[in-house]
């Protein structure tokens, strides 16, 4: 049987022979292999700011700590398509790319993981897998090699934490913040608990006794979370009956309330004088003909303002009178 060739493994100062299609191996790494690889990445990484500082000294102004994260910002705000033209910038640019996939391949069984705990959530399954790939990726930038950790655990909390983010941000009409995202989960696991153990539903007095919320921030947490319902929504499977139907038409309401107003209206103004309705239809434009003011309605009228006034008092006080010998509000006639 003929021996399959071992690979053997690149030297952290080697270049990398990169071709456009290149795939990477999903294969776990040992933690040996993990620390070399990181170690690579690490001097590829410091390699790369150095050359694009060499190349581009206007860059030098900009240089990062020797941290990871601010390194990888650096490269990636500035190492873009025209600086990558420079052919010694593109080689250390290839090397860091391939690095950094190589960490990311071996690592997607687990971003794939943690994933799948958010499934119950309104997602879809590869939504949250691209969030959870990005966030570790940014892991990656973030990852110190002089961490006594594996990467995988490191990864973990920062693949969570953009999983929580993407959730809270999409799940919901109403965008919620990771914490309130916390207290819905909080909130469920109480509920759960409280319906197995008592065999009941918990009020909401019960869980925000046992969350130790107050009730009307539960309250407003569970209205912001509440799935929401489609205006074209049957009601019912066997009827086509749709909830726009039952709905009231408040235009249509607004309406009719007018032109009972009007009409309750004008049957008391039947029992004003004549002087009287000119002035209250002048005052309050009761025929549509707009308002006007006490000088105006005097100098139609040829009497003087305060005639005016004492006119208009004495109309609206027959009215209210009259109002309330049939039973009306006042106070609705004039609105």
């Amino acid at each position: 049987m003929k021996a399959t060739p071992r690979k053997r493994r690149t030297a952290p100062g080697e270049t990398v022979v990169i071709t456009p299609n290149a795939t990477f191996s999903s294969d776990l790494l040992t933690p040996e292999e993990e620390r070399e690889l990181l170690a690579s990445f690490w001097d590829c990484k410091i390699e790369l700011v150095k050359v694009l500082i060499r190349h581009f000294p206007k860059l030098r102004s900009h240089k990062p700590p020797l941290e990871p994260w601010p390194m990888a910002q650096f490269i990636r705000d500035y190492c873009d398509d025209d600086v990558r033209r420079v052919s010694a910038v593109r080689r250390v640019h290839d090397r860091y790319v391939h690095y950094k996939h190589r960490l990311a391949s071996a690592n997607i069984r687990l971003a794939a993981h943690v994933a799948k705990r958010f499934r119950h959530h309104a997602l879809g399954y590869s939504d949250l897998l691209q969030e959870a790939v990005c966030g570790l990726m940014q892991a990656i930038d973030r990852f110190d090699v002089s961490h006594g950790t594996r990467l995988a655990t490191y990864a973990t909390w920062w693949i969570r934490q953009t999983l929580q983010i993407a959730v809270a941000r999409q799940s919901h009409l109403v965008s919620l913040s990771p914490h309130h995202l916390q207290e819905l989960g909080l909130l469920q696991q109480e509920s759960e608990a409280l319906a197995h153990g008592g065999k009941h539903l918990p009020s909401p007095q019960e869980l925000a006794s046992r969350t130790g919320s107050s009730l009307e921030h539960l309250t407003h947490l569970q209205t912001a979370t509440r799935t929401p319902v489609s205006l074209n929504a049957v009601l019912d499977d066997d009827s086509d009956f749709k909830l726009t139907e039952a709905m009231p038409d408040n235009e249509s309401q607004v309406v009719r309330e007018n032109s009972e107003k009007q009409e309750a209206l004008g049957f008391l103004m039947e029992n004003l004088r004549p002087r009287e309705r000119k002035v209250l239809d002048l005052r309050f434009g009761l025929t549509g003909h707009g308002t006007h003011s006490l000088r105006q309605i005097g100098h139609l009228l040829r009497i003087s303002k305060e005639r005016v006034r004492q006119i208009q008092n004495r109309a609206l006080e027959k009215l209210r009178a009259s109002a309330e010998r049939v039973g009306w509000e006042p106070n609705l006639l004039l609105e």
